[in-house]
């Protein structure tokens, strides 16, 4: 790449010498005769390279390498002196006053070829560098929410132009070096384990903004970049689809009820008897209505659940005759179905009894037994079996169908999943079913698994705490993991039986032991930087209490070289990652080693 050269020598044939060969070699040379002159031109344009004369009248080469480096500020300009000087003294002196490199006069072209081309390639490494800087600070600032990077003590380092708009709690605007508790609220920490926060705008209103976080390191010091964005709107919308959902749902339920009650008064005979052929279209009309009636239901507990509007009357209730009830009340769909139903009550749960509200444990065995029903065979049976032991009442349901896949175990008890979600699968839903069975069994106190079943079939059991049992306090267990979406799964799986935090960095799981020390640590080495090293802190977070690596960004050799237990989740499920914990907590620590 052709540079643009300036050669500073007050000495003209000696200028007119080195311009030439600065031109012989391919680049673009402009002489200055003295120090004043080339301040002047570099004032004009800035050039690529300079080549200055040591001794020059007036101003010489050190004071004006000093005076160009005070000029172009944070641009780099390379200097490389030139002097037919002996010894080295002159050089020292030269390279402390600025200079990047020497020259000997006479000027050697082979070697000063040599030292513009090296400069050459790091100009353009610079320039690439400085286009690269430029357009992420265009990318950073075009993004619509604010975008504040922060210390290690807290204070912002950056901000994008939507962060401008941000005003800290005084209401004055928020720069470089604001404290994150002078804009946030509240200290470094605190912030850290948020996943919302709130925020001012310039101008003094305020509103709720998720919080997304990442966690950097530049030169062994730590960085955080938070990504606000505002609630506002999708907490607008989340009112209306809900309303909107309430309303569509009881004005679909009043032309249902007459439809229905229409159905049954034609198959009653109340208006005639109706034709052979009439008959089966009853039905199917029948049947649809019905199903159309459950998908209605299920909306209207979705937005109640969700909308925490739900009332339930927990309280002590035997097991064994609404087990018998919900036999009964699924005894006809099972007939239609072709599929048998059994109910197995050993002696021990037949006089059981748990704090639930008895109608919606019927629904929650209803969508079970249904879900049974609906992928068993033709001439199979579908058990159902309840077991009462010291920790309280299990009850499951098994049936004989083709199973569960090992990619939809992990979410099958979230919102609209379902194992084929195509249109083509063969049985019809919603995928709401099990997501509204997870919730009302957890907001009766209990919790819901799909078990290993050996052979065909599969099988879920839903576990209640004894009606008069004592709550024993709950372990607590710190999980660090940047998605969020798998903490919240951890969370849920494990809360039974733990208090489980979730945290989505080190730095954030530092300030919660610090709060509360965990008794087991979970940790996914994904998206941490090194896994070595985020494994090592997790061992030192730890202090001695067992660690679990629960990620499938790492292998069992690794765990193996890092001594750590590991569980992968793609081929785990709730069962297998509570068992983990218990039997991590449940083992004897060993002598030197996180256990």
């Amino acid at each position: 790449m052709p540079l643009d050269i300036l050669v500073v020598d007050d000495i003209q044939e000696s200028r007119r010498s080195l311009c030439a060969l600065v031109s012989e070699l391919g680049h673009h040379a402009t002489g200055a005769d003295s120090g004043r002159a080339a301040l002047d031109q570099v004032r004009a344009r800035l050039p690529d390279l300079v080549l200055v004369d040591l001794l020059m009248p007036e101003l010489d080469g050190f004071e004006l390498t000093r005076l160009l480096r005070n000029l172009t500020g944070e641009r780099w300009l390379p200097v490389i002196a030139t002097s037919s000087l002996q010894g080295d003294e002159h050089v020292i002196q030269a390279l402390r006053s600025g200079a990047d490199d020497y020259l000997s006069r006479p000027v050697n072209a082979p070697l000063l070829e040599a030292k513009l081309r090296h400069y050459g390639g790091v100009l353009a490494l610079q320039a690439r560098h400085a286009s690269l800087a430029q357009r992420q600070r265009d990318i950073l600032d075009n993004i619509l929410d604010p975008v504040l990077t922060l210390d290690a003590t807290g204070r912002v380092e950056e901000l994008n132009r939507a962060a401008l708009a941000l005003a800290r709690q005084d209401g004055q605007a928020v720069a470089v070096g604001t404290p994150c508790v002078d804009v946030f609220g509240i200290e470094l920490p605190a912030l850290l384990a948020r996943r919302e926060c709130h925020v001012r705008r310039s101008g003094g209103a305020e509103y709720a903004a998720e919080l997304g976080l990442s966690e950097w390191h530049d030169v062994g010091e730590v960085h955080y970049t938070l990504v606000l964005r505002d609630l506002t709107e999708r907490r607008q919308i989340e009112r209306m689809k809900d309303e909107f959902l309430a309303t569509v749902s009881h004005e679909l339920r009043t032309p249902l009820t007459s439809v229905m009650g229409a159905l049954g008064l034609m198959a009653g005979g109340a208006a005639g008897a109706l034709p052979a052929a009439a008959l089966p279209l009853a039905e199917v009309a029948r049947r649809n209505g019905e199903r159309l009636g459950r998908l209605i239901d299920d909306i209207l507990d979705l937005t109640k659940l969700e909308g925490d509007r739900m009332a339930l009357h927990l309280r002590p209730q035997p097991v064994a005759p609404l087990l018998r009830e919900c036999i009964a009340a699924n005894q006809g769909y099972a007939q239609r179905a072709g599929v048998a139903l059994a109910l197995d009550l050993p002696p021990e749960g037949t006089g059981a009894e748990v704090q639930i509200d008895a109608d919606r444990f019927l629904q929650v065995m209803a969508n079970l037994l249904s879900n049974a029903i609906k992928h068993s065979p033709q001439g199979e049976t579908v058990r159902v079996t309840a077991h009462s032991g010291a920790e309280g009442l299990r009850i499951t349901v098994h049936d004989r169908g083709a199973g569960i896949a090992p990619q939809f175990r992990a979410r099958m008890f979230e919102k609209f999943s379902q194992a084929d979600g195509t249109d083509r699968r063969a049985q019809g839903g919603t995928g709401l079913g099990l997501y509204i069975t997870r919730m009302l069994v957890e907001r009766m106190g209990g919790r819901i698994s799909a078990d290993e079943v050996r052979g065909a079939g599969s099988a879920f059991s839903v576990h209640f705490r004894p009606a008069a049992a004592v709550v024993p306090p709950r372990p607590p267990v710190l999980h660090v993991d940047s998605d969020f979406q798998a903490r919240a799964r951890v969370a849920r799986w494990l809360a039974g039986a733990f208090s489980v935090e979730g945290v989505a960095t080190l730095a954030q799981a530092e300030g919660a032991a610090a709060h509360q020390a965990p008794s087991m640590v979970i940790g996914n080495p994904q998206a941490q930087g090194s896994s070595e090293a985020f494994c090592a802190g997790l061992k030192r977070l730890a202090a001695g209490r067992p660690v679990l690596l629960y990620g499938d960004s790492v292998d069992q050799a690794f765990c193996t070289r890092v001594g750590l237990p590991w569980l992968s989740p793609a081929r785990s499920g709730a069962d297998e990652l509570l068992a983990a914990v218990r039997r991590a907590l449940a083992a004897p620590p060993r002598e030197g080693s996180v256990r």
